[in-house]
């Protein structure tokens, strides 16, 4: 028996080998599946079949139908429906699991004998507003259930507890989940995936938002994980992929392409516009008058814990930043400070100031009203885009960006519409106009989210992890179109765990520390407006 997870005190090993699987026996096989959303094929005639204990990375550029293929590995997305000579109704293709009872066409089947960690797992728990703790998020893991039931006996408590020691994470347990940072929320899914013993893992972009430390424990556990299931990973980063995956499939336009060996080079992107700033009007950017904002002996609570310590930090007007931190350092709390979304303590201060806004003429411009400061500042974010609540066309969510709300609350005229199509087609997502943006992939979304920051004409544009999601070749576009924004007076400041991700036009950085600074590098340089 392999002992892969013999990490708790007591070196009990709660990783046993489930009965019934063998080597290069089917777990599941995928045979001419066609998924369709409205305006779009997620799956064409796709066929698959995993093997126990052949690891498989499935690669492919944002839209390919990666994450769409590992719901239908796990039983969570219905084929498309067919109508039958008989009058009946049919699936447009096949998927059989093969558990140790025989072969079963039933989705239950997938759900029990495997587990999968997911952008849209995790946004689905954010979405719920669930109060939980980390212990009891984890512990949902055994039942397969967001929301724990029963009480837990001393075995699996004993479980959760050697997983979140193993995942450098076991501080997480007694914080509310709430409270988290969106890294360390992905390290409990992790965690809650690993206490269930499954002979299937899908990893769906599992080591976003992840910094470097929690990657490397989350790599070095699922590499014990492997002796005893198989996982079947997608990443767009091919840093991530761990050396003992064996086989390698690639997807583009929702068909799988034929296994590939090493090299790992990246798929070609979905067909759609690039990401380009060749082009771009006055229209589409509006020159900032300089932004500045002000932090005295701010403090921020999160139910109750804080998150942020007694901050003094000044924004000058031209200056774009990076903040940089561990998970858990305040990063993301820090954006939405500065966004209006979270408060001061008492005793604290913010002060923004936007001087390229008329504010009734005043100097200072000022906002006065929470209105205006959201006008003035938009934030993209993995929260924001997970709690997103309306699933509206690209085209509704860019037009929202106008007045900064969640949903549509007026008509919007034939101007805006435009002025969203002209963003559509600067981040690369015209197709995605009549799309609704829960059929969209991460990455398609969040190109979507730029538009609609885009669409405010912010005076500060919060970028909290932005390339998450993103296949490369979209990466390097969406770095140049940013820099390239920020050089005509889009002042920003980027939050990310890769320094590859930093702009050029990034010139100063703050260095968070478990909710205060740590450091401040770079000088302050004049905005720029060529």
């Amino acid at each position: 028996m392999a002992d892969s997870l013999n990490h708790d005190a007591e070196d009990r090993d709660v990783s046993a080998c489930p009965a019934g699987v063998m080597p290069g026996a089917p777990l599941v096989e995928v045979e001419r599946a066609f998924v369709t959303f409205p305006g779009m094929c997620a799956l064409n005639d796709v066929s698959l079949v995993v093997r126990a204990g052949e690891h498989l990375a499935i690669r492919g550029g944002n839209g390919a139908g990666k994450s769409t293929l590992l719901r239908v590995l796990r039983g969570e997305q219905w084929l498309d429906q067919t109508r039958l000579a008989g009058g009946g109704v049919g699936s447009r293709g096949r998927v059989v699991w093969h558990t140790p009872t025989g072969a079963e066409s039933s989705p239950l089947a997938g759900r029990n004998m495997s587990a999968l960690v997911s952008a849209a797992v995790q946004e689905a728990i954010v979405r719920q507003g669930w109060n939980l703790s980390g212990e009891e998020l984890v512990a949902g893991g055994f039942a397969d259930t967001a929301f724990p039931g029963g009480r837990r006996d001393p075995e699996q408590e004993a479980i959760i507890r050697s997983t979140a020691v193993l995942l450098g994470a076991e501080d997480l347990l007694s914080r509310r989940v709430l409270a988290l940072s969106q890294g360390q929320l992905r390290l409990l899914l992790a965690a809650r995936a690993l206490v269930r013993r499954v002979p299937l893992l899908l990893l769906d972009e599992v080591t976003e938002g992840l910094d470097a430390p929690a990657c490397r424990r989350l790599l070095d556990a699922l590499e014990r994980v492997a002796e005893y299931a198989t996982l079947v990973m997608t990443t767009h980063r091919p840093e991530t992929l761990p050396a003992w995956i064996g086989r390698i499939a690639r997807m583009a336009a929702g068909r799988l392409i034929p296994d590939e060996t090493p090299p790992r080079e990246e798929a070609p992107p979905r067909e759609t516009d690039a990401f380009s700033a060749r082009g771009m009007t006055a229209e589409q950017t509006r020159i900032s008058g300089g932004a500045g904002v002000t932090l005295s002996h701010v403090t921020v609570y999160i139910e109750g814990t804080p998150v942020l310590h007694d901050l003094d930090w000044e924004i000058r007007p031209g200056e774009n930043w990076a903040v940089i931190g561990g998970n858990g350092a305040g990063k993301s709390t820090l954006l939405r400070l500065l966004a209006g979304d979270e408060f001061a303590a008492l005793g604290g201060s913010i002060r923004h100031r936007f001087p390229g806004r008329d504010q009734d003429a005043a100097a200072s411009a000022e906002p006065r009203r929470l209105e205006d400061l959201r006008r003035a500042v938009q934030l993209v974010s993995d929260l924001g885009q997970a709690t997103y609540g309306y699933n509206v066309t690209g085209e509704e969510l860019v037009v929202s960006g106008i007045d900064n709300t969640i949903g549509l609350y007026r008509e919007s005229t034939g101007e805006e519409r435009a002025r969203a199509a002209a963003l559509l087609k600067l981040v690369g997502a015209s197709g995605l106009a009549a799309q609704r943006i829960r059929t969209c992939s991460s990455g398609e979304l969040r190109r979507l989210l730029l538009a609609r920051a885009l669409a405010g004409e912010p005076d500060l544009l919060l970028l909290d992890e932005p390339f998450s999601g993103l296949d490369a070749e979209s990466r390097e576009g969406f770095r140049l179109l940013l820099d390239t924004l920020a050089r005509r007076g889009v002042q920003m400041v980027l939050v990310t765990h890769h320094p590859e991700d930093v702009i050029p036009a990034i010139t100063r950085t703050l260095h968070l520390e478990n909710g205060r600074i740590a450091g401040v590098t770079g000088e302050h340089a004049p905005m720029h407006t060529g």
